[in-house]
This record gives C-alpha cells, structure tokens and sequence, in this order.
C-alpha cells in the first residue's frame, strides 16, 4: 500500500470541487501526493453506429478533458500550495479507471451530490469504487451554494 498517495476523482462539474479540496487538505496532513483523476471516454463509444456523429475536429474531447483536469490541478495548488499534486487524465470509464488506479493508495476521495439531488441515490462510480475498494474510500458530499456544505453532512470512509 503506497500511503504516500492521496487519489481523487474529478468530473468537471462544481460537486467534485468540494471533493478536491478536502483530499487536498488531507494529502497535505499526511505529507503525501495529492493524486488527481480525470477520466474522460469519447461520446461517440455510446452511439449507435447508424447514428450521425458531430463533426468535431480530432482531439476535441481530449483537450476538453485536459483542460477539466488543469483546472482542479490550478484550485488545488492555488489553495494548499504545499501540497504535491500531480494530474492523470484517462481514456475510458470513470469508474472501472479509479478503482484500478487507486489500487494500493492511501485513500480515495470522491464526492457525491446524492443529498443534493435529494433522492439520496449514488451515482455508478461512487457504487463501483465502493464495491471495490482498492483502498480506504471517503466520500464527501457536494458543497450548496456558497460552497458551504449542507447541515449534518458528514464525511463517509469505507475501507
């Protein structure tokens, strides 16, 4: 087990922010590397093949998740500056790419927007990795607006 390594997975939306700073925060704790995971997959995998696929220039995807994934690697230093981080973006689905990438780390952070969506359902990544467990798994609830958390949430850890 590499406890050195902090993993966590982004999707470019505002609920992973919550998710990234806290493992920020926390590899910076430890002294260990802060692990940032974007997987991204192309929107054409998931057509059907008759379907018209969008004249997107080659490589537009992929830039667009480099530049999800640049993103959270600029807030994470921007707000723990002392912390090592370093960014993974890869090619395939979100959920099976963190599990086999978290394999052996100290921790695997991932957020979840399940209170706020208000049915309380989490999403097939967070499911999956919890299922799986490649190592201790938090989960730390979306911010609401204003990046405050809402009443009562509370950070969940599996391992």
């Amino acid at each position: 087990m590499d406890d050195r390594r902090v993993m966590v997975g982004i999707d470019g939306t505002g609920d992973c922010e919550a998710a990234l700073l806290w493992a920020a925060e926390e590899a910076d704790r430890r002294g260990a590397r802060l692990v940032v995971v974007h997987a991204w997959e192309p929107r054409t995998e998931h057509r059907a093949p008759y379907a018209r696929h969008p004249a997107e220039p080659a490589g537009l995807e992929e830039a667009c998740a480099g530049v999800v994934l640049d993103r959270a690697l600029a807030l994470a230093r921007e707000r723990i500056p002392g912390v090592a981080v370093e960014g993974r973006l890869v090619r395939g689905r979100p959920e099976a790419a963190l599990a086999e990438r978290a394999r052996g780390a100290g921790l695997l952070v991932l957020g979840s927007a399940a209170r706020r969506a208000g049915d309380g359902r989490l999403g097939a990544v967070l499911l999956t990795c919890l299922r799986l467990q490649p190592c201790p798994v938090v989960v730390v609830p979306a911010a609401g607006p204003g990046g405050v958390r809402p009443a009562g949430a509370d950070l969940a850890l599996a391992h």
